[in-house]
């Protein structure tokens, strides 16, 4: 994010769209030039994807990439909202492309149809300012996390099952300043043969909206530089019962 703010032109339809957000004291039209300097990748456009695209194009991110390398299945629709019955059979990142560009043409759309088995894949997350992980497995997130790492990127993670919810952010640790990890939080090996929890448990689709709206606001007040949120601590969330809890880890 080393783009110089004032060089970012913000149109009179621009204003016009976000006119409520600019509104708001610590965003204001340097946090909109901010927000559409910004290039974030969102991995996974299932359950936890669709509410992060949505947020993110509408909100007004300048360039969003989208990686995922399923297709759009009618079993998905139940809470995956970006995509519809007149897309199923299509690429993810193809019907994304076509909810997004409707939703708001403003925003620039990179797609890859990739997982993070390839080589390409690694090369993508240099590319881009903020990474949100919303896959569904944890050997997929731990080498996520890593790539962040390696090219020092926030990384966002959330999980979902059944009624409940997790979301943290990390930050990349540096020399001077060493940052809580993923595996501060998960133990690699025990974890890493869990695989999908959507066909394991089953999946409400108010739980992933509610975790990917919060992934969405933990990525936007990095970009304005207006809050902490998660660094440090994981949210964990219970619809079921009603319950919310935030526990602090290093």
């Amino acid at each position: 994010m080393l783009v110089n703010i004032e060089d970012i032109h913000i149109s009179g339809d621009e204003l016009e769209r976000y006119s409520k957000q600019i509104l708001i004291k610590n965003i204001g039209g340097n946090g909109q030039r901010k927000l559409k300097s910004s290039k974030v990748l969102v991995i996974g456009l299932g359950g936890l994807g669709s509410p992060v695209v949505t947020h993110l194009s509408s909100s007004g991110i300048g360039k969003i990439g989208l990686v995922d390398n399923d297709t759009v299945e009618l079993s998905n629709l139940q809470r995956q909202f970006i995509h519809n019955v007149d897309r199923i059979g299509l690429k993810k990142t193809e019907s994304a492309k076509i909810f997004m560009g409707k939703l708001n043409p403003n925003s620039i759309i990179y797609d890859y149809e990739t997982d993070a088995n390839s080589p390409e894949f690694i090369k993508i997350i240099a590319e881009y300012d903020i990474v949100i992980d919303c896959t569904d497995n944890f050997k997929t997130r731990f080498k996520i996390a890593d790539a962040c790492q390696k090219y020092k990127k926030p990384y966002i993670l959330g999980t979902v099952r059944s009624y409940e919810g997790q979301v943290t952010t990390i930050l990349p640790s540096t020399k001077k300043n060493k940052n809580p990890e993923i595996r501060s939080l998960f133990d690699e090996e025990n974890v890493s043969n869990i695989q999908d929890e959507c066909s394991d448990n089953g999946v409400l689709s108010t739980t992933t909206t509610l975790v990917g709206t919060i992934m969405a606001s933990e990525c936007l007040k990095i970009i304005l530089n207006i809050s902490e949120g998660l660094v440090g601590k994981l949210l964990m969330l219970d619809l079921l019962n009603m319950k919310f809890e935030t526990i602090e880890y290093k």
